[in-house]
This record gives C-alpha cells, structure tokens and sequence, in this order.
C-alpha cells in the first residue's frame, strides 16, 4: 500500500524538545476523599491576538504605542472587527481578567474548548503560552485545550497573513508570513510570526497544557497511538496519508477525568496535487461520525470505564453535540438558504443520537459563540447535556464553571458574564484615529457611537449591532426581506399588512407599536446568542411569546412570502424566548437529567 507519510509528528517532537514551557513544580493534588467537590473552568472561544507581539522589519512602519508602556502594539482595525463575528484586539484584556478572576475564586482546572488564538499564529500560540504558563507557575492554576477550527485553520502549516493592522495614524496596512503571495506588496510587512501553524508546531508550544502528562497526573492517555490516523481516497484505498489528532483523556485528580476530543475534521482534497484540506469549520460532528468512527469507540469505552471505576466524567470540544437554535431549526431552514445562519454546523438529529448513545452524559463545546443548553436523549436510559459555552470575544461574552460533586456523582453548572472589564477601551483613541483617517480619504467607514460604549458588555452588543448591518442582513437574509425590513420601521406595520388589527389584542398592539423593526432585528441576534443571558427584558420576551400564540390562533393573512417569513421568525424568537434552563442548573452524571 502506497501511503503518503507526514512529518507532522517527528516536528512536534523536536519542537517539544526547543520550546518547551516549562511545567509548574508545586500543584497540589488533592484526593476524592479530600475534596468533596471540584471546579472546572471552561473558556471557549477565546481567539487571543497578541497586540504587544515584535514584527520584524517594521522600520518604514509607524506603528501606534501603549498609552502607559509606550510598547509599540500589533492592532486589528475596528473596521475590521465589525466585518468578523468574533473581536480581535480587546480579547487580550478580556482574556487576563478572566485569568485573574479565576485565581480569585481560587479555580485550579481550567479548559480551553478550541479556538484559543486568532488563527493558531506563531505569535499568538507563543503569547498564549507565556500566558497559561505564568498563571500556572503564579497560583498552580492546570490548562487544558483542545484545538478548534481556527487552531489550526489547516492541518499542516501554511503562509498566511491580515490585511488590516493599523499604523499610528489610523491607515492599515498587511502582515504576511515570507511564502505568502503578498508578502512584498505596497503597504505589507514580512514576518513568519503570521503563517498559520499546523498542528505539530501548536500542540509542541502548548505541550504542558493538555498535550502531554503532567507529573501529578494519575491517568493520561491518547486514542490513537502517536497521535495520528490513517485517512484513505474513498475512490483508491491505496492512497493514504497520516492525519493528526489531539484527543487525550486526563485524571488531573483523583475520581475526575476530564476527556478532551479533536474533532476537527479537515476533509482531503483527494483530486488537488499538491493534496489540501477543507477547513474544519462546518464539519463538526456530522463529519467526524464517518472521518473518525474509532474515536467514536473510544469515548464508548472511556464512558464504561469511568462508570465501573467511579470515575466523575466531564467532556469537552470546540465543537457542538447537540442543536443550539432551541429546537427551531426547521423554521429557520424555511426562511435562511442552504449555508446560512449557520445552519450546516447544527448536528443532525443523527449526529446528536449516535453521540448520546456512547453514554456520555455532559460535553462542553464552543464555535458558536452563543449561549445555550440542548438535552439529547439516548438509548441508554441516560441523556447527553451539550452546554454551549459563549465566546470571550463577542456578545454575550461569557464562560461556564461547573462544580463536580465526587460523591453525589453531580455537576452544577454556571453561567459567568463578563460586563465589567477594565482596560476594554485602551485602544478606542486609536480606533477614533482610524475613523478620522477613513473619513479624511473618503474610505468605507464605521459607525464611531461603538466607541461611546461604557463597559465591555456594551461594546459587544455594539458590535453585535454592527454586525447586523455589516455582515448578517447582507450574508444570511433574503433580499425581498431585507427590503421590507429597510421600507417598514415599525412591527406594527406588519399587522396592516396581514390584515387582522382588529383582531390584535390593543395591550398587544400597542406594545407592538414601541417596538421598530430595527430593534426587532437586533432583539432577534441579543436573543439567539445570549438565550438566559441576553438584554431583553423578561416584559419583552412575553411580548414575542404572546405574539407568536396570537399568530397561531388568529385568522390574519399571511399568504405572502413576506408574511411567512416574518411569522416563521416570531415563532423562532418566541422558542429563543423560553429558555429550558437557567444560567445555573445542575445535571445527575449518572444519567444526564437535569435536577
């Protein structure tokens, strides 16, 4: 059998060898009869750029500088991150504080559910390094992270680069790796800090955090011997190559294991030469059943084990196990095409059986950036409970802690929203900056309000807001949608058009009348990505669930595409609305049911 052998496994041990973080030497492990409970925090979605990172060659660069330490800093343009779902800049403080937050309260387990950095950057894994490592040494803190799809963006390494970094006077301009096409365009800076690293190189720099046993570590193991599968052309089985996986189960205390799994999936492009992959972003579990069925069996068994050994079981990914619209997926497929609104990376109702049928009872995931809780039911008289877990870098930026009872076999999970975050301005004068130059030179422009905001929680539903006009209406709605949405300002309108005023409720009605449907459509994402957490009003989540029973009971016209969509979507918002859980709830381990 001819097989294409990959060198991804000697690097990552070479680089184990040269950039090794060093491992704490004094964290304590505590017994099960010591301690009755135990915490773990999880952190998604973290995507950490390191704005204080060194370019090289940056001497015809003016590049701005920290107001106290007058370092020079590597910043993303605000336009920029009113074009991307996640924020690429005040993550960094973001991300400390949490840090900081977490040894306050004294939490020694901490996951990092996949998309740690930016885009698994040679500056940004190195800076996430330095960071877990410090807080390791500081207050015997232990990290453990499991790739996402932005972690890496591609199996192997490869050039890469951004377009939109700022100089001091707010104009941008690029930063590509030496074997990028752009690398010695006008206004571009070289520097192989920005290729995309592969797994070899991410997994050897974040070796102590997860990737290898730990000293204290009473179990530490992998499904797959030397961290690598073989993957075959369906169409010649003779073509082969090794792909990597993350995967490890860990015992970082007596009675908890806590079972990270890689599920990337980046899919061959058997007919390209030089061979590519897919991306793994809208694979998922739907990919990873068919991509790695012995991973599949391996949390079966891990599953059994830790039932006969008593072991207290808590998984974790970047990816989903389970739907996260509240059951709503088939109303937004009748108004979003094939693609959008994220419909593709929604587990089918396969994908999310076969996963609670392997036992497992509680799996943390990220990529969504929402917030939401999905129960599964399974064939084994238990339920999976997939907590999505919010990102730090977008609204409603949150992070999970779940409290595990050794002895009652419990786990009681809660939900911590991050409003308050000081330094979350540091870089608005810059961004003002940026503004004043876009709009000197006649450029495409931002709304500049985003840089009134008063607190981090605000600044993300700004961005949030922006995105709405940015990038959702334009990507994801139907045009003839749109058009009635930019025409009629009021939901009100809407009754007129469907012909049943008269049969409105007037308390209905009139609360209707308050409610334009530009703070429809941003109630409508505060909604789908905050669910318990979102700023709604306990008064206007009634007023969408009374709306949507209206609708269903009354008479009114809804025979236009239009109308159809517009009802489809209260009765979306409406589930929103109803939230199954609190953003504290706590689950029995033994059989997945909330109690």
């Amino acid at each position: 059998m001819i097989r294409v052998k990959v060198l991804w496994l000697a690097l990552w041990i070479g680089l184990c060898i040269t950039c090794k973080v060093s491992a704490i030497e004094y964290f304590e492990v505590k017994s099960a009869s010591q301690m009755e409970t135990v915490k773990v925090a999880f952190l998604a979605d973290i995507h950490l750029h390191d704005i204080f990172a060194n370019l090289h060659d940056v001497d015809n660069i003016e590049l701005p500088k920290d107001v106290t330490s007058k370092q020079p800093l590597l910043v993303r343009s605000m336009l920029a991150q009113l074009h991307s779902t996640r924020l690429f800049n005040e993550n960094y403080f973001v991300f400390l504080h949490v840090l900081d937050e977490l040894a306050e309260k004294k939490i020694k387990l901490v996951a990092l559910p996949g998309d740690f950095t930016d885009d698994g950057q040679p500056i940004n894994v190195r800076a996430l390094a330095r960071i877990l490592g410090h807080y390791e040494k500081k207050y015997g803190m232990r990290f453990f992270a499991i790739p996402g799809n932005h972690d890496p963006v591609k199996p192997y390494t490869t050039p890469a680069g951004k377009a939109d970094f700022l100089m001091a006077q707010g104009k941008e301009f690029g930063v590509y790796s030496y074997q990028h096409e752009k690398c010695m365009a006008k206004q571009s800076v070289c520097d192989d800090g920005l290729k995309n690293w592969g797994y070899a190189e991410i997994l050897s720099t974040l070796n102590d955090f997860g990737f290898s046993k730990h000293k204290s570590d009473v179990l530490y193991e992998t499904p797959y011997k030397n961290r690598e599968f073989i993957w075959c052309n369906p169409n010649n089985k003779k073509h082969c190559i090794t792909m990597p996986d993350a995967s490890y189960l860990v015992e970082p205390i007596k009675g908890v294991w806590l079972m990270a799994i890689d599920a990337n999936v980046y899919a061959p492009q058997w007919q390209n030469s030089p061979l590519t992959f897919k991306g793994s972003s809208g694979a998922g579990y739907n990919a990873l059943i068919d991509a790695k069925p012995l991973l599949l069996k391996w949390i079966k068994t891990v599953v059994k084990r830790a039932k006969t050994q008593n072991k207290t079981l808590v998984a974790f990914s970047h990816f989903p196990m389970g739907e996260f619209y509240d059951n709503a997926n088939d109303e937004l497929h009748k108004v979003f095409s094939r693609g959008h609104f994220s419909l593709p990376r929604v587990p089918t109702p396969r994908t999310a059986k076969i996963l609670a049928d392997t036992g497992l009872t509680l799996h943390f995931a990220g990529h969504m950036h929402l917030n939401d809780t999905a129960l599964i039911t399974s064939n084994q008289h238990s339920q999976l409970v997939n907590v999505q877990v919010p990102s730090l870098a977008a609204y409603k930026a949150a992070y999970k802690v779940v409290e595990l009872n050794l002895a009652k076999q419990t786990a009681l999970i809660s939900t911590h929203t991050l409003d308050d975050v000081p330094g979350f301005n540091n870089l608005f004068s810059l961004y003002e900056k940026e503004w004043q130059y876009r709009n000197l030179h006649n450029l495409s422009n931002f709304d500049r309000t985003i840089l009134n905001s008063k607190s981090y929680g605000d600044f993300t539903k700004q961005h949030l807001f922006g995105l709405i006009k940015q990038r959702f209406l334009k990507r994801d709605w139907p045009k003839n949608l749109v058009a009635w949405l930019n025409d009629n300002h009021h939901l009100a309108d809407w009754f007129t058009n469907m012909q049943c005023l008269n049969e409105a409720p007037p308390n209905l009605l009139s609360q209707l009348e308050a409610v334009s449907t530009k703070e429809w459509l941003q109630d409508f994402y505060l909604l789908r990505n905050g669910d318990v957490t979102a700023d709604i009003t306990p008064q206007k989540r009634l007023t969408y669930q009374q709306l949507n029973t209206f609708l269903a009971q009354s008479t009114c016209k809804t025979d236009t595409q239009i109308q159809q969509y517009l009802a489809l979507l209260i009765k979306v918002m409406a589930k929103f609305s109803q939230h199954t859980q609190g953003e504290n709830f706590r689950v029995d381990l033994r059989t997945g049911k909330i109690i």
